[in-house]
């Protein structure tokens, strides 16, 4: 079973073996064990599961040993190439994850982070292939333009990476659910004598009046000025940070030198500060382009998809917010299956069970039935004509199908919720098991 033993799972176990179930309960429940006792045969003959379905063997060559293959390459990147990665497209999201859903003042305070030289967190990428970005319906970052060049399939990392594309490449699309783009600035006099609370600002582009906005964008004389500097300068690639960097530098010494030989002292004095505050931000900015790290494990193009998901699970196990169902689902999509409609239609008929993980429940039971397993690697061997390296007594190595095609799939789908449907009715019947509700369902 996916995590810890969930009191869900001896309805899985009444699914595939109801007579494990009763053996267990007689021990556990004494408030049953007669009722157990007494029904064991007719509730066995109810509930019996059918058969475990067939098996289609093909014969794979003999592999008395094999080279560990590399299955995850730890490696980090500096923030300049990381944002010209992105400016190239070269991260996709797979149909599996679910949409970016920060709010633009997260992305405030991941910027405020990166500038403050904090740890964002590693991202796990999966290398893709032409193949691979098909079969999971791999989409660009949103609000990409151009054309991708893909490269890495994010398993972990969306929300920061789509972030730090939109702050700092600044595509020309609306904010998700807003009318207009949100606009990421730094205001360098706050920044430089350490108000960070009030640094790092964004403001929505119809807050502004299209003269301010294009004033903001076309006029750098405008701000420098004001001191606030647009963190989209740091994705427009070429010159244009460094041109910046230094005309906001010469700005201020050009003003510094106008209020000098005007014998404006107090204002010649506090534009080299400003000066001296512009050359300091310049290499603050040239040391974050080049020496903050963002580390990443990206996995082997060729690692099995088994095992990949086997890595997912894992970090769904620790509390990540990612779903093995949904990931099965766009594998299942090429192949003509809608798995999330097919769990429309059957979770009313299971919806006693009080559990946010019964779609996973089914497909652990269709797992159970095929090869009586169901840990969350198994799972994947459920794809129609999938293959599942098995090695029999003898030592030899095969390869099984598990599930020939969709039509097989949507058959063994069907059965599983079946008899989970029948299993529920048992335990909960006033006159069988007697739980009434979900709460009073077995557990461990």
């Amino acid at each position: 079973m996916i995590g810890p033993c969930s009191r869900i799972k001896r309805l899985c176990l009444a699914a595939h073996d109801p007579k494990r179930l009763l053996a267990e309960a007689r021990l556990r429940y004494p408030r049953i064990k007669r009722l157990c006792l007494a029904a064991h045969d007719r509730f066995a003959g109810i509930a019996q599961v059918a058969g475990a379905g067939a098996v289609t063997s093909t014969p794979a060559p003999h592999m008395g040993s094999f080279a560990m293959k590399s299955a995850q390459n730890p490696d980090h990147t500096n923030l300049g190439t990381l944002i010209g990665w992105l400016r190239e497209g070269r991260y996709v999201i797979p149909d599996f994850q679910r949409e970016f859903e920060w709010d633009p003042w997260d992305i405030r305070d991941l910027i405020r982070s990166i500038f403050l030289d904090y740890y964002i967190g590693s991202l796990l990428l999966w290398r893709g292939k032409k193949e691979t970005f098909a079969a999971l319906s791999c989409e660009p970052i949103y609000g990409f333009e151009g054309t991708s060049r893909p490269h890495s399939i994010v398993l972990d990392g969306q929300q920061r990476l789509t972030a730090m594309h939109y702050a700092f490449v600044a595509p020309r699309k609306p904010y998700p659910n807003r009318k207009g783009r949100a606009l990421f600035w730094v205001r360098v006099d706050r920044f430089m004598t350490e108000q960070y609370d009030e640094a790092f600002v964004y403001d929505y582009e119809y807050d502004f009046s299209s003269e301010r906005l294009e004033k903001f964008f076309a006029d750098r004389e405008t701000q420098f000025a004001e001191h606030i500097f647009p963190c989209a300068v740091m994705g427009a690639g070429g010159f244009e940070l460094p041109n910046w960097l230094q005309g906001y530098e010469q700005y201020w010494q050009n003003r510094a030198a106008k209020a000098q030989e005007s014998s404006q002292l107090a204002e010649a004095e506090e534009a080299r500060q400003h000066a001296m505050n512009a050359r300091a931000f310049g290499q603050h900015m040239a040391e974050l382009m080049q020496q903050y790290q963002i580390s990443y494990i990206e996995l082997d193009e060729d690692l099995p998809i088994d095992k990949v998901c086997d890595i997912f699970t894992q970090l769904n196990s620790k509390g990540v917010r990612l779903d093995i169902f949904d990931l099965i689902n766009a594998l299942l999509k090429p192949k003509g299956l809608q798995l999330k409609h097919m769990w429309r239609e059957a979770a009313e008929r299971l919806a006693f069970v009080d559990s946010k993980h019964m779609n996973i429940y089914v497909l652990q039971v269709m797992s159970l039935r095929r090869q009586a397993v169901c840990t969350p690697k198994h799972l994947y061997f459920l794809l129609p004509g999938h293959e599942k390296p098995v090695r029999d007594p003898d030592g030899m190595r095969r390869k099984e199908i598990l599930v020939r095609d969709a039509e097989d799939f949507e058959r063994l789908w069907n059965d599983a919720v079946a008899a989970l449907e029948n299993a529920i009715r048992l335990l909960s019947h006033p006159q069988e098991f007697g739980a009434v509700a979900s709460r009073f369902l077995p557990y461990e």
